[in-house]
């Protein structure tokens, strides 16, 4: 089975001259692709970047970190794509944890890197995404137009790779402390590639949009599934719901996979979205928290010829299940089932297999599971054991198998001997009237109990009250789930992939 970086060399022989990517106006075939990472290679071969070297990308979406990823495979270093969104703090901890060698950074992420105290000596050398970069000259800078226009563009040396090596090293930001770092070999990208597109059914007629940064894995999954099969992945830097509809209809999208919360973003009152029809659309594929569903109908009305897939699975996985279109009026809110290749169980608290419909943690085992943390001995064997891997989700599964996920365990409140999610009492908020979004975390009164607190961002010039959401409560959740307290935001704290940011819900 071809490796990433071999499933580029096959496409840009496959299909040389084709649009492989589109960004804004620029559009880049296989071929232009395949030769340009192959110069980058062999630049830092020159310079002295060697296999299992780790190389930093910190970067707005564009397609010279695409070149930079290849480039990385081709030679066995590492990737590091990090977070765009990531600040200071966590920036200067994942160069450090993980000894980047060479950073390529793009000039709009200049001003968050000069406020890092970095010993100059640490990083070997700056490669400049811009064709400007504002840097002090203690910097060994270069900038890949001109590695593009100098290096040969033909290999200068043949590269082993070993499928079991790390490929990436992808930092979550997690619910508390820092940044950790999840090592996912090139098998787990191949693995995942290839059954990804069985899956979906992609295709080399597929035109698929990208709207989350290279640092999460759903858009690390849509570049190299729509590399292998030889489609076309369409950039989307703006996350205006208006830029982004028209990139679904200029581009005749076929294919579009997004968390929830950004495709509630899209169907907002304001937005264009449910005023188009998408004939092209073939397929959505959504993944990360609760969908509420009577949001999930909206869209699905709105995308009445297009396929769902429901899908679940956290970094250290990849992917773990899906809930296929055929079974989405029937099974809904469920996950689905395994993909190929994965076998998932609910356990208890001892570790025994639960009974169909008792809620417990959902452990996976067999593809996808990454080897651990790097950097983190103690941690990987707290999460990973032999190549099983318990999630820290709660779920549970049905007498025929589908699973259904319940929350996370680390984010369940307990409250009058209840554990609560707050994903349920969220999904019961946003459907309120003049709700557009909520999150639910807890607060100790002054007697020291845990209380629940709703946090409400309420339609604009709407006069709805914390008595008027309390009472909505009332009627539609248990008694234990009912906040205590509500309080109104303009907008709940979001990570990049627009999920609800729980770490900073205060």
């Amino acid at each position: 089975m071809l490796l990433i970086h071999e499933m580029l060399a096959k496409s840009s022989l496959d299909y040389p001259n084709k649009d492989a990517f589109v960004n804004k106006n620029k559009r880049f075939t296989f071929r232009e692709i395949d030769e340009a990472s192959t110069k980058v290679a062999n630049f830092l071969m020159s310079n002295g970047i060697n296999y299992g070297d780790r190389l930093g990308i910190y970067s707005s979406k564009n397609i010279e970190e695409i070149i930079t990823i290849f480039a990385a495979l081709k030679i066995g270093c590492i990737f590091v794509h990090i977070n765009p969104h990531f600040k200071e703090e966590q920036l200067s901890h994942i160069i450090s944890d993980c000894d980047i060698k060479v950073l390529f950074i793009h000039e709009s992420k200049v001003k968050e890197f000069k406020k890092i105290n970095l010993d100059r000596k640490q990083l070997n050398l700056i490669i400049s995404l811009s064709p400007t970069i504002s840097l002090e000259q203690q910097y060994n800078v270069q900038f890949i137009d001109r590695i593009l226009n100098e290096a040969p563009s033909v290999e200068k040396i043949p590269i082993k790779i070993n499928q079991n090596d790390p490929a990436a090293i992808i930092y979550t930001s997690g619910s508390m402390g820092k940044p950790k770092g999840i090592i996912v070999t090139h098998k787990i990208l191949q693995d995942s590639t290839v059954i990804s597109a069985a899956v979906l059914e992609n295709n080399s007629d597929d035109r698929l949009i990208s709207v989350t940064p290279f640092s999460f894995d759903g858009a690390l999954s849509q570049l190299f599934t729509s590399t292998y099969v030889g489609g076309t992945l369409v950039l989307q830097e703006s996350s205006f719901p208006k830029d982004v509809v028209d990139t679904m209809l200029n581009e005749r999208i076929t294919g579009f996979h997004a968390v929830p919360s950004f495709w509630k973003m899209l169907l907002q009152k304001h937005s264009p979205f449910g005023k188009n029809v998408y004939g092209d659309l073939r397929y959505v594929s959504i993944v990360g928290e609760v969908f509420p569903y009577d949001e999930l109908m909206k869209l699905k009305k709105i995308l009445n010829s297009t396929k769902f897939f429901m899908m679940y699975g956290i970094t250290e996985a990849f992917r773990s299940t899906c809930l296929l279109p055929e079974d989405f009026d029937k099974k809904l809110p469920s996950i689905g089932k395994p993909l190929p290749g994965v076998e998932i169980t609910i356990v208890d608290e001892n570790h025994r297999l639960c009974d169909p419909g008792e809620i417990g943690e959902i452990v996976h085992r067999g593809g996808f599971v990454s080897p651990g943390y790097w950097n983190n001995s103690i941690r990987t064997s707290e999460t990973f054991n032999n190549g099983v891997l318990y999630t820290g989700d709660l779920g549970k599964m049905d007498e025929e198998g589908y699973i259904y996920f319940v929350g996370r365990k680390d984010a369940m409140i307990k409250s009058m001997g209840y554990r609560i999610s707050p994903e349920e009492i969220e999904e019961c908020l946003n459907k309120g009237p003049e709700v557009v979004e909520s999150a639910v975390t807890s607060f100790f009164d002054d007697t020291g109990c845990n209380k629940i607190k709703a946090l409400i961002v309420s339609d604009k010039g709407a006069e709805i009250t914390q008595k008027d959401i309390i009472d909505y409560c009332k009627l539609h959740l248990p008694y234990y789930m009912v906040p205590s307290l509500v309080e109104f935001q303009t907008e709940i704290p979001k990570t990049g992939t627009f999920k609800i940011k729980r770490s900073q819900l205060i």
